[in-house]
């Protein structure tokens, strides 16, 4: 009887009526197309279920046309064995209702965050939902990695969207991506490289520059951001003769982030003279402005005239290009006086938009961190919150990208400050300062203190009424802050508020607002149980 019917035969009769039947009984195609299933799925033991797995996977690939022994022989080594923790039953349903439902990204990011912090895997059946999640939000993708455990890593590796995920490569498969890889895939290998070796990443680069696609130079050239040093200059400095714009101004970037490059020596030295601080014997001090009378060869090399400024006119425009690339604590040395006190006197000049797109464009650029800069970005903060819609606009959109760069204990503090400096009664001039609380929220990286928490929620809660003429920055203050807020210190505040609360307006916006402090609360307590 060939094994096939001896098989059929033990299932007709079962295993428990068939003497001496056990694993061992299996012909070995059928034994390498079981055991990752069996024991995944089934108890040791249980003889009469790897004979159905068994089975179930010879009639499948029988039927695809493959025979098992060539089956067998082409499948992939099985996942190591876990490491980390099993996820706790409770936070696993609650993963099943935030992937079944609406869930805004914060909310998985914050359960994903929760789970590391448990030391835990996700669980086995939502691998697939998860990376898949990941593919559509790469901002997901760092909060995935370091939970997805064994499995999660080598089942990346089959599907070509989820190569994010997937473990490190070897040496010898990174160089075969590096050489005849996606854009993707060498982008990866290149970043890797440089955080190891950053010489031999960029002298790779170079190797190859010449024979890259104009479209991947300038996504290539961003990479040498990685572990970025004065050994880079060179190769960045011929990158500014590019004929491509966007080669050019990736460069002119990694320039203005180098310190001590020749770039921003260049730009601090045409800017010099352009700005002078005048103070009178009698009289307010003020600034004296001297725009920039064109733009020679040398200069729209280093970026100057590259960028678009609406609003501002073309010399206005170079001096902000001027500014964006010099270190405003220069200004701060050479005039005599504070990041405040600068912004105070720039207000009140003819070119007030220029100085204030340049000085705040130059925090974002990256010439120095945003813990050397902090002076700068508090006293231009400041400044934001008591300035006109016009003259806020001359911020740059990332300018708020500051917040996930500060030192979060150091960001509550200024936050707390600029909240009980606010008036006790707000109204619609704290719109501004709502709109930065409401920034700051969407880039935190921990839930704010119980102190700021509540004392914010309980003056949005007590003002709604004044601020008819508000409703759609309120319904999205609520929005962002529910999911930073600290759920045991607002959760109080729920029953007072529907006690008194009428219906209509934001009373649906605030029950959601509510709904998802609690639904926060249960994560968090849900990462509480014994493992």
């Amino acid at each position: 009887m060939s094994d096939a019917h001896q098989l059929y035969s033990l299932l007709q009769i079962g295993t428990s009526r068939a003497a001496g039947v056990r694993a061992a009984t299996l012909p070995p195609e059928l034994e390498a197309l079981a055991p990752g299933a069996a024991a995944a799925d089934a108890p040791d033991g249980q003889a009469e279920t790897r004979l159905w797995l068994s089975l179930a996977a010879w009639s499948l690939w029988s039927r695809a046309g493959r025979r098992p022994a060539d089956v067998a022989s082409a499948l992939p080594s099985p996942a190591a064995t876990e490491r980390l923790r099993s996820c706790p039953p409770d936070a696993e349903a609650l993963l099943a209702r935030l992937l079944q439902g609406s869930a805004k990204p914060a909310l998985l990011r914050e359960w994903l965050r929760a789970l590391a912090g448990h030391g835990g895997r996700l669980p086995v059946r939502f691998l697939p939902n998860v990376l898949a999640l990941g593919t559509r939000h790469a901002e997901l993708r760092t909060d995935i990695g370091p939970v997805l455990g064994e499995r999660g890593q080598w089942l990346a590796r089959f599907e070509p969207d989820w190569t994010w995920a997937a473990p490190a490569a070897g040496q010898d498969e990174r160089m075969q991506h590096w050489e005849t890889g996606s854009i993707e895939q060498r982008i990866a290998v290149l970043r890797h490289w440089r955080a190891g070796d950053p010489g031999a990443a960029r002298d790779a680069l170079i190797q190859s520059w010449a024979g890259e696609a104009p479209d991947a130079r300038a996504r290539l050239l961003a990479c040498l951001a990685v572990s970025i040093g004065p050994e880079d200059e060179a190769f960045l400095e011929s990158a500014l003769d590019d004929r491509r714009k966007e080669v050019r101004l990736a460069a002119q970037a990694l320039l203005v982030k180098l310190p001590g490059s020749a770039l921003r020596q260049r730009m601090a030295a045409r800017s010099a003279a352009l700005l002078q601080l005048r103070r009178p014997l009698l009289g307010r001090a003020s600034l004296e402005i001297t725009l920039p009378e064109a733009v020679d060869k040398a200069m729209a090399r280093d970026g100057v005239g590259a960028g678009a400024h609406p609003g501002l006119g073309e010399k206005a425009g170079w001096l902000a290009d001027l500014l964006a690339a010099t270190d405003p604590r220069s200004w701060t040395e050479r005039l005599g006086a504070g990041p405040g006190d600068l912004l105070l006197l720039a207000a009140r000049s003819d070119f007030a938009h220029a100085l204030v797109r340049g000085w705040s464009d130059a925090v974002v650029r990256g010439v120095a961190s945003p813990l050397e800069l902090s002076d700068w970005v508090h006293a231009l903060l400041r400044f934001r919150m008591a300035a006109d819609e016009r003259m806020r606009q001359q911020y740059p959109r990332d300018f708020f990208d500051l917040f996930a760069g500060m030192v979060p204990a150091d960001l509550h503090a200024w936050l707390a400050d600029a909240v009980a400096a606010s008036r006790s009664s707000w109204g619609l001039a704290e719109l501004a300062l709502l709109d930065l609380l409401v920034q700051a929220a969407t880039r935190a990286s921990a839930s704010w203190p119980a102190a700021l928490s509540r004392d914010v929620v309980e003056r949005l809660l007590r003002e709604l009424p004044a601020l008819p003429n508000a409703q759609w920055e309120l319904r999205s203050a609520l929005d962002s802050l529910a999911g930073v807020v600290d759920p045991p210190a607002v959760a109080g505040l729920e029953a007072a508020w529907r006690a008194g609360a009428p219906e209509g307006g934001l009373h649906e916006h605030i029950a959601n607002f509510f709904d998802t402090v609690r639904l926060r609360h249960e994560m968090s307590l849900s990462f509480q149980e014994p493992a």
